[in-house]
């Protein structure tokens, strides 16, 4: 029995693993995996986005995905891109398209996802409020193959329509053409901007301020009630988007908001930044930093202050200033204090952001750039000096910054004493005399200009001013003594260079620089060379030097100059033309209103003179063949359109009337006295091609 149990129990054993075996064969095979989830398939193809565009240039088309352009097999990337070009067509009314490859344009896949187009000769692709641009069927696909249908695309972005301000002038609501949306990210109040006064004062929206959309408007909120009539608002590009996702690239700015009166706040909180107005030296040693109102240092100590300036001091920039540098806020200047004076000769500061706050705690969020400084030294000499064409008057220039102002330091009990402190020469030092009587003075920018009552004809006259006498308004700057002879610049010289006729330049005549005249050199550009002219080639008379003809040869570009003892040389300079040819005119345009009025249209060949020439242009009316009147102008004229009017009484019922028009280098009432004709006439269409070369030349160069 007991063997019996034993195998009884070995077999319930066996048995039992057995079971075991069974139960985890049944629990591997009832194991569950998860099952994998398919993504539905794309059957989607690209969704247009919005569109970015630049004053209606430089479209940028986007969508919501990949694609490439669907084109024929084996075309290249020139092929494939002139036919996206044939797919695309722009309607600027919504309605009438027109295919964008009749147009001089770019249009190509500037990325995976987006089409650029732009028209050349500054046209706009976009116009208006309703343009659509249309892609045909079939020309994107995705990378799931899907292939888009027609597309109009409503490309136009949001445009102001206009403004409205509340009536306690705290809101400023902007409405555009349609609903607009938020493009920033939750930052539109940093592209806001409000700018004041006839100074276009710019401000960002400051704590307080408050900005949002509401039912398709944008809604501005001042801490600061405005006032005035000049307010404006600036929205910088990309921060307004409409319904399709179009975006203006540029900024934009509202009309003038003008604010109502009777609704400014009786004490509206200071919300405004100081603004910086201007810098001065008031010595050597000191910097001085103006603002519109009372400011203090915004960083946490001084010497935070002065370690954040970059500064030129004439021969390098730095990022701080020196370690002995002090720096004071009174009022509305903030002045810098070196421990030693500046003896440079170029001085320039930048203040980073931050560095200024006014007495309300607003933080100037602007750099602070000043002027160049030139000069500190605590005397100024003269840096030029110069007369008038006609000698009337001269000036003193002295060196300066470009914000310096001279000051009278003569003056007593209101009273100018300066003109006491100048006398002139004009034999060359030898004696000495006040200015006349009728002489008058004036002191501008950097400049004392003295107005001869009598114009000087002398070659040139020597000055003296005494020391000290004028100065600059930072305080501390004063005159050097000056005793400078200065030369006399000689008249004015007008007139053509011909090669085919004598050419003859005038001048207001001045006698006494006319007899002095030794030289006249040429320099001829187009041989690279100079010659002087001699006694037979030139003839100086009253008003006017003669070169003969045969001296310049057509074409060539020739500089002149006048040596006369004493004086400044006289230069000049000119192309040589064929005397017809210096002008093309149109036949005269008559009409018979208000009396007979003539019309011409003249083109200037001689263009790269620069209009040196005068000349007289003479309308003359006849009736039949007899003169009746003449009209003429002696003008320094250059391309454009010219008339002139006869006063007759029966221009309506005599059909005999025609009028002749002649472009003289001078004219009298003599026959013998009428000039060299100047001109050729044209019609209007080679006028037109000579007009469009003169167009090339300035293009080319």
């Amino acid at each position: 029995m007991a063997r019996r149990k034993e195998k009884s129990k070995s077999g319930l054993m066996r048995i039992a693993s057995q079971s075991m075996a069974i139960a985890m064969t049944v629990a591997t095979v009832l194991t569950i995996s998860p099952i994998a989830a398919h993504a539905a398939p794309d059957t989607v193809p690209p969704t247009f986005t919005g569109a970015e565009s630049s004053n209606g240039e430089s479209v940028y088309l986007n969508f919501d995905e990949a694609f490439t352009i669907n084109a024929p097999d084996g075309l290249d990337e020139t092929e494939i891109t002139a036919y996206l070009k044939s797919k695309i067509s722009v309607a600027a009314d919504g309605e009438h398209f027109a295919p964008v490859s009749e147009q001089q344009s770019e249009v190509y896949q500037s990325e995976s996802d987006q089409i650029y187009i732009d028209y050349d000769n500054d046209m706009q692709v976009i116009l208006g409020a309703a343009t659509i641009i249309k892609i045909a069927s079939g020309t994107l696909k995705d990378q799931a193959g899907n292939l888009n249908e027609e597309m109009n695309l409503h490309v136009s972005p949001p445009v102001i329509q206009s403004t409205a301000i509340s009536s306690d002038n705290h809101d400023v609501t902007i409405t555009f053409n349609e609903d607009v949306f938020d493009n920033t990210d939750s930052n539109l109040g940093s592209s806001i901007y409000l700018i004041r006064g006839t100074q276009s004062n710019w401000k960002g929206l400051v704590e307080g301020d408050a900005v949002s959309i509401d039912s398709g408007k944008l809604q501005i909120h001042f801490a600061e009630a405005l006032s005035g009539a000049d307010n404006q608002i600036s929205i910088d590009g990309n921060a307004l988007k409409d319904s399709y996702g179009n975006v203006q690239a540029d900024s934009r700015l509202t009309a003038l908001i003008t604010a109502n009166a009777g609704g400014v706040d009786p004490a509206p909180a200071d919300t405004t930044m100081p603004v910086y107005q201007s810098s001065y030296f008031s010595s050597p040693q000191d910097l001085n930093i103006v603002f519109d109102e009372d400011v203090y240092n915004a960083l946490e100590n001084d010497e935070s202050f002065l370690q954040n300036i970059q500064w030129y001091n004439s021969n390098n920039w730095e990022y701080s200033l020196p370690a002995d540098t002090t720096l004071t806020f009174s009022g509305h200047v903030a002045t810098i204090h070196f421990a030693a004076p500046l003896t440079g000769y170029q001085y320039y500061f930048s203040f980073y952001p931050g560095h200024f706050k006014d007495a309300a705690g607003n933080i100037s969020d602007a750099s602070v750039n000043t002027e160049w400084f030139y000069q500190l030294n605590t005397e100024i000499g003269l840096s030029n000096g110069y007369f008038s064409h006609d000698g009337r008057w001269m000036s003193l220039e002295f060196y300066s910054d470009s914000n310096s102002e001279l000051v009278d330091y003569t003056l007593a009990d209101g009273v100018s004493h300066l003109k006491e402190q100048i006398t002139i020469s004009t034999d060359h030092g030898l004696t000495y005399a006040a200015l006349d009587e009728l002489d008058t003075l004036l002191l501008k920018g950097n400049k004392i200009t003295v107005f001869f009552h009598d114009g000087k004809k002398g070659g040139s006259i020597k000055v003296k001013v005494a020391a000290n006498v004028v100065g600059f308004s930072n305080g501390y700057q004063r005159n050097l003594a000056i005793d400078q002879e200065i030369a006399y610049n000689t008249p004015d010289i007008t007139g053509y260079v011909l090669s085919n006729a004598a050419s003859e330049f005038v001048f207001a005549d001045n006698a006494q620089w006319r007899s002095q005249v030794k030289v006249i050199r040429l320099y001829d550009d187009t041989v690279g060379t100079y010659r002087e002219l001699n006694s037979s080639e030139y003839a100086l008379t009253e008003g006017k030097l003669t070169i003969a003809s045969g001296v310049f040869q057509e074409g060539h570009y020739y500089d002149f100059y006048v040596d006369a003892a004493g004086y400044s040389t006289k230069y000049f300079e000119g192309r040589a033309y064929k005397s017809s040819e210096v002008f093309y005119v149109t036949a005269p345009e008559v009409s018979a209103l208000n009396g007979i009025t003539a019309k011409i249209n003249l083109f200037n060949n001689a263009y790269e003179n620069d209009s040196i020439g005068n000349q007289t242009v003479v309308f003359e009316l006849f009736n039949g063949s007899t003169p009746v009147s003449i009209v003429a102008a002696n003008l320094k004229v250059n391309t454009g359109t010219y008339s002139a009017n006869f006063n007759v009484n029966d221009a309506a019922s005599n059909p005999n009337y025609t009028v002749k028009v002649f472009v003289v280098s001078k004219y009298s009432s003599e026959a013998a006295g009428l000039g060299l004709n100047l001109a050729t006439v044209k019609t209007q269409l080679e006028l037109d091609q000579a007009m469009s070369m003169v167009q090339d030349y300035h293009n080319a160069t």
